[in-house]
């Protein structure tokens, strides 16, 4: 896949917009995406220019060296003049366009400019050397340049025809003010008639190019939404798994307080947390049952009132509450002779139905990433049920030594 292409990430209506235009004779794209097309094209020309400046420089010598050798004729200077240093000019820029990294801003223009100034100075050669074998060697090196324009040297067609066009301007208005003689019919025959076949040509080329751009963002795309299947998919077998590990963890009807810490130290085990407590809701209050990592201030404290925090994850409508801003000396970690304020706190709600049974407080250092919020919110019905069962038990084992 190209790399261009494989680095524009297109959202929904993006994907949309490449596929009507896939449908279009020319592959137009709308807004940003015909502008990331473009700086594409230009990163594939300079590409292409790099291979190929080597062979344009061999093919060039190899078409004006036996003519400089060669050939003995009156307009011998007249021909170096207009058809061999405009060319060889020409590739100087070029080759300072694609190896000189200082010129990537100016690199369009740079080989715009070789494009007009090689076109302009073989177009002025066979004017003002018409009827002569020199003459026929400049018109032939414009129906050459034209062809490496539209299409070796591959930037967007339109820039290339605009170059072209502003050559043809330039070349014309030099051969009027310098009085010399135009014959329309040999200026269509070497010039006009090549110039729409290879503009055709190129833009043909181009749309090429665009189906193949389109279909490699199209196909990125649909790669890219592959892989979030998949990765859905892990997801949800590792929550699953988790999930299953968890009720294995807690079975075997423990006691209310074994339970939520067997609860309390699975979730510390598979989430950022490294501390927390586990509170059971009461009539006149919330008793904590179960505690890990906390400092000796907050781990001595077993009992509270219904306010504050907890109250506010209680009041609230998920079962997953997060808080970003921790109270200073709330629920502080113990690392060594020193304590540390959380980053984060995560409050999970147990509820049977509307009713509250009990709520875990998870502190981390680093927040709580979306896969781990999703994996408390799935532990949190089944350790529902077995916190039921559990207060069940010793609801009854109570009522039972006090009836004996």
């Amino acid at each position: 896949m190209a790399g261009p292409a494989a680095r524009t990430v297109v959202d929904a209506r993006q994907e949309r917009d490449l596929k009507r235009a896939l449908g279009t004779l020319w592959v137009r794209f709308p807004g940003s995406l015909e502008d990331d097309y473009i700086h594409h094209a230009l990163r594939r020309a300079r590409k292409l220019i790099g291979r190929s400046l080597y062979v344009l420089i061999g093919l060039f010598l190899v078409v004006t060296l036996p003519v400089l050798v060669l050939v003995d004729e009156p307009g011998m200077a007249a021909w170096r003049l207009f058809g061999f240093w405009p060319i060889a000019g020409a590739l100087v820029l070029l080759f300072l366009a694609v190896k000189v990294n200082a010129l990537n801003r100016f690199m369009s223009t740079l080989i715009g400019l070789a494009l007009m100034i090689s076109l302009a100075g073989t177009l002025l050669g066979a004017i003002r050397l018409a009827d002569t074998f020199l003459g026929q060697v400049a018109a032939f090196e414009t129906v050459y340049v034209l062809i490496i324009g539209f299409s070796i040297l591959r930037l967007p067609p339109t820039r290339t025809l605009f170059w072209c066009l502003g050559s043809l301007v330039l070349a014309l208005t030099l051969a009027l003010i310098l009085s010399w003689d135009l014959n329309p019919a040999s200026l269509l025959l070497f010039y006009g008639f090549p110039l729409v076949v290879c503009a055709l040509n190129g833009y043909m080329l181009d749309a090429s190019a665009r189906h193949s751009y389109a279909n490699n963002l199209l196909l990125a795309r649909e790669s890219e939404r592959l892989r979030q299947w998949r990765d859905n998919a892990d997801r949800e077998a590792r929550r699953q798994r988790l999930l299953n590990d968890f009720m294995a963890h807690i079975a075997g009807n423990p006691r209310v307080a074994v339970l939520l810490d067997q609860a309390l130290g699975f979730m510390i085990e598979h989430t950022p947390a490294v501390a927390g407590a586990a509170w059971r809701v009461a009539d006149d209050g919330l008793h904590r049952e179960a505690a890990r990592g906390l400092s000796g201030r907050d781990d001595a404290e077993r009992h509270r009132e219904r306010d504050g925090l907890l109250a506010g994850a209680l009041d609230a409508e998920g079962d997953v509450t997060l808080c970003h801003d921790v109270p200073a000396g709330y629920l502080d970690l113990e690392t060594g002779h020193s304590r540390l304020r959380p980053g984060q706190i995560l409050f999970l709600v147990v509820r049977q139905g509307d009713e509250a049974l009990g709520v875990l407080e998870l502190a981390a250092l680093s927040p709580f990433d979306k896969d781990a919020r999703a994996l408390l919110e799935s532990l949190a019905p089944s350790l529902a049920y077995a916190l039921v069962a559990a207060m069940g038990r010793e609801d009854y084992i109570r009522r039972h030594q006090q009836a004996g």
